[in-house]
């Protein structure tokens, strides 16, 4: 069982550090769905480019820990609240590089700010009383919710009925109906929703023009506020010397000690902090931009303290203390918070979800980067396709050497792609990408393909390697010239067979992202100077089940 989700989707936990010791943990969810733009602005909206655009969106939970609200026991001698959290302050970011662009478009939570309604008096033993009041509302929540993605259910029904009739009397009758209905449907549906509360606490959000970088502020608001209280007296915390004394208005010091008894933070603060951040970008790769992208999370900690100390006149005084820089927080082993995700990979659709195989004929405008042979003073350039039905990529993955002959690689027309071997160059790889998120199906790999060169060259051989598993490679020879050997110039690979009645019974397939690697060869050396091929399309298809 998975969540629908999933294939689109990659989640990382972690426990936040600050310094060595964990304080809490930080809980990151990626989603991509490959974004067609079809908006138009008028005739130039013909002139398509070669842009891939991607919508991405990113989850960011952060718990942080106060193990003191563990302790709720009464107890007539406290006197102090320590090392409470009080702020923290994130960023979300990506990195900018040659060939990628992103734009922010929504983000959450937006500011919200919390005031409360609180009285109060304190007074000495002089007579002398001072009061303050305060009123608007008390706390505040927020909840968000954002949709986006791909899931697709597809039903196909068909019934057939004939009935015949016949009697014979004076007269003949003979009549003979058949109907056929069929109906398809097609639906999109990816929702995923989060929300959280703000009691006593504040958050604020900003966002960078230049970066696209949403940054938030979280903070206590009551029974102190540690967003507008700055000013400090430089007097560090006689129990905390990374905390300097913050100034803060009567009124706040009303809230947390009355002359008789030393009042709690807010109950945030006391037992422990779970705040939600999402963003979505669009983010657009150029013609031979980066498939991979890094987003970077930074998280900034504040701590306060509040306590009762002694004035000259022997006098009980609550000073709150809070820490003069940050900690910025990690993670294990010093790692970064940061997070390299593939972006083609992590949109492709699940195969099964169209009426259709997963299918890729290699003619120009279909690919994302046209493969480039190499020349007297360049290497080759690596090829990208992605099916038109986005369940199905392949790439060149072939580990040039650097003193290529020229032609060297693959080489594009309008009708098939050529692999061009030589000498220097005995070997060219293509590795398919492509989802499964059933195990009951059959599915079958199908290619189009032949060698090139005289009918005496003996052909190339092509070794499959599936998931990886290079102690079970399956190797195939291709012989034929194209339109010869009377088998349509197609190669069958079966990749799931469940009749488990059949010698052939093996699966090949995992849930989730496969892939399978074609090494191009020659047979021989002998005839190595003849030897060409050329593939015209990939297929991947279902089969049926087997019950």
């Amino acid at each position: 069982m998975f969540k629908k989700n999933d294939p689109y989707s990659f989640t990382k936990f972690c426990s936040l550090l600050n310094d060595k010791d964990v304080i809490g943990n930080i809980f990151f969810e990626y989603q991509v769905t490959a974004y067609d733009d079809i908006q138009l602005a008028g005739i130039i909206s013909l002139n398509k480019s070669k842009n891939r655009k991607f919508l991405l969106q990113c989850t960011q939970k952060i718990n942080i820990y106060n193990p003191s609200g563990m302790n709720v026991s009464p107890n007539n001698q406290l006197r102090s609240y320590d090392n409470y959290p009080v702020m923290i302050n994130t960023l979300m970011s990506i990195n900018k590089s040659l060939g990628l662009d992103f734009q922010l478009l929504e983000y959450s939570p937006q500011t919200v700010n919390t005031k409360v309604q609180s009285s109060g008096t304190s007074g000495d033993s002089t007579g002398k009383t001072q009061g303050s009041s305060s009123s608007s509302t008390v706390g505040s929540s927020t909840s968000q919710t954002n949709s986006y993605g791909t899931s697709v259910s597809i039903g196909d029904i068909s019934g057939v009925t004939a009935t015949s009739d016949r009697s014979t009397t004076t007269t003949h009758d003979h009549s003979y109906t058949k109907g056929t209905e069929m109906s398809s449907s097609k639906s999109s549906e990816n929702s995923h929703s989060a929300s959280m509360s703000i009691k006593d606490w504040g958050a604020y959000s900003l966002v960078s023009p230049t970066s696209m970088a949403p940054s938030w502020t979280f903070g206590q608001e009551y029974p102190w506020d540690a967003i507008e209280c700055r000013k400090t007296n430089d007097k560090p915390n006689a129990k905390n010397a990374n905390q300097t004394q913050i100034i803060i208005p009567g009124m706040m010091g009303v809230r947390l000690y009355d002359g008789v008894s030393l009042y709690p933070p807010s109950h945030l603060s006391m037992f422990g902090i779970n705040f939600i951040m999402k963003a979505l970008w669009l983010v657009t790769i150029d013609d031979g931009g980066p498939e991979d992208i890094t987003i970077h999370h930074t998280v900034n900690y504040f701590s306060g303290s509040h306590l009762l100390e002694k004035t000259d006149g022997d006098i009980d005084t609550v000073n709150v203390y809070m820490d003069k820089h940050p900690s910025i927080l990690n993670v294990k082993n010093d790692d970064p918070l940061n997070t390299k995700i593939n972006l083609t990979l992590m949109g492709l659709d699940p195969l099964g979800i169209q009426t259709r195989g997963a299918v890729i004929g290699f003619i120009p405008n279909k690919f994302a980067t046209l493969p480039v042979p190499a020349t007297s003073s360049k290497q080759p350039v690596p090829f990208k396709i992605i099916s038109t039905s986005n369940d199905l990529m392949v790439k060149d993955c072939t580990t040039y050497p650097k003193d290529c002959n020229e032609g060297d690689g693959f080489i594009p027309s309008e009708t098939a792609l050529t692999a061009n071997l030589s000498p220097k160059c005995k070997q060219l790889s293509i590795s398919l990408y492509f989802k499964i998120t059933d195990s009951i199906s059959d599915y079958n790999l199908f290619i189009k393909h032949w060698k090139t060169g005289s009918a005496n060259s003996s052909g190339v051989m092509l070794t499959f390697v599936i998931n990886e598993d290079t102690k079970n490679p399956i190797k195939k020879y291709v012989d034929a010239l194209e339109a010869e050997g009377g088998e349509n110039n197609l190669l069958t690979l079966v990749l799931r067979n469940q009749n488990y009645a059949s010698v052939d019974y093996h699966d090949y397939l995992q849930l989730g992202l496969n892939s399978i690697k074609i090494t191009i060869e020659s047979i021989d050396d002998e005839h190595f100077p003849n030897c060409g091929y050329q593939i015209r399309a990939i297929s991947i298809e279902k089969s049926g089940t087997y019950a």
